[in-house]
């Protein structure tokens, strides 16, 4: 276990599949197979034509590092804004243009100009061992959890620390 501990220090992808291996071969944590098991519910997204201004306050009134991005009219996911791309987006236009043109600028940029339309996708029935492995080989931090297009919850690597907690505790 102390190893295990270590290993998640080092790198917390790695961790996960780590423990994804110790889920399966130990049958710890019986209860927790599918990603529905470990994935929030309690979504916050922004519509498509909302501005970068906006998403930018959720993002920091809520805390969260990935706001899904819905369809106006039929509320179907249609891509991800991340802090990271709010980020560069951010630095590009202060470099470009000051201080003084950021929240211009951010009033009158959608998020679909900046929002990632590639994200990966899982369903809620997806296995958590198939869907770990997708952290740790593509190097992600989120999964958005996705049903006949509409967006049922999301999935992070802090979901699967949750998860390697339990299994430490079990």
């Amino acid at each position: 276990m102390i190893l295990l501990v270590f290993l998640w220090l080092y790198s917390k992808h790695q961790c996960v599949g780590l423990y994804l291996t110790f889920l399966a071969i130990t049958g710890v944590g019986e209860d927790m197979k599918i990603v529905s098991d470990i994935m929030s519910t309690n979504i916050v997204s922004v519509k498509a034509s909302d501005t970068i201004h906006h998403a930018r306050m959720i993002l920091k009134d809520k805390g969260i590092r990935h706001l899904p991005v819905v369809d106006d009219k039929t509320g179907h996911f249609v891509g991800l804004l991340s802090q990271r791309s709010l980020l560069n987006y951010t630095l590009n236009i202060v470099e470009k243009f000051g201080m003084s043109g950021l929240e211009k600028r951010e009033m009158r940029t959608q998020v679909t100009e900046i929002m990632s339309t590639d994200s990966l996708i899982v369903e809620p029935g997806d296995d958590l061992i198939n869907t770990g492995e997708l952290f740790t080989t593509k190097k992600i931090s989120c999964l958005l959890v996705v049903e006949q297009g509409e967006l049922k919850g999301i999935v992070t690597s802090v979901d699967f620390v949750k998860l390697a907690l339990y299994l430490l505790k079990a």
